[in-house]
């Protein structure tokens, strides 16, 4: 059931992404920040914005698409890379990260915001 903005989205993969979501989908519209960050990254249910997930697809591509299992080293690499070739900034970058958390279900327990690339 919709509630307002927000319309629930058939389990999907989503690009570039190559499992089924752990998460619920939604799509709600996103509101670009001063920073560069696309928002709100989940509706109300606690679904994820397959909007938000689009925005970041190209700039976080290497964080969203490691699939169900990586390392949590595996997860800092994908993160350094897409800040260092997929144009993701330090402040854009957490989001895909949080995003891809809640698609795969990961349970690390890492800041993003606290990640540091050689």
């Amino acid at each position: 059931m919709a509630s307002g903005d927000e319309t629930p989205v058939a389990q999907q993969v989503l690009p570039p992404a190559t499992d089924q979501p752990v998460a619920k989908l939604c799509a709600k519209p996103i509101v670009t920040t001063a920073d560069g960050n696309a928002l709100p990254l989940a509706c109300r249910n606690g679904a994820l914005n397959v909007t938000a997930w689009k925005f970041y697809a190209t700039i976080s591509a290497s964080v969203l698409g490691l699939g169900l299992n990586p390392t949590q080293g595996q997860v800092v690499s994908a993160m350094c890379d897409d800040m260092a070739h997929n144009g993701a900034t330090r402040a854009q970058e957490p989001n895909g990260y949080r995003l891809a958390r809640a698609y795969y279900g990961w349970t690390f327990a890492m800041d993003p915001t606290e990640v540091t690339c050689q």
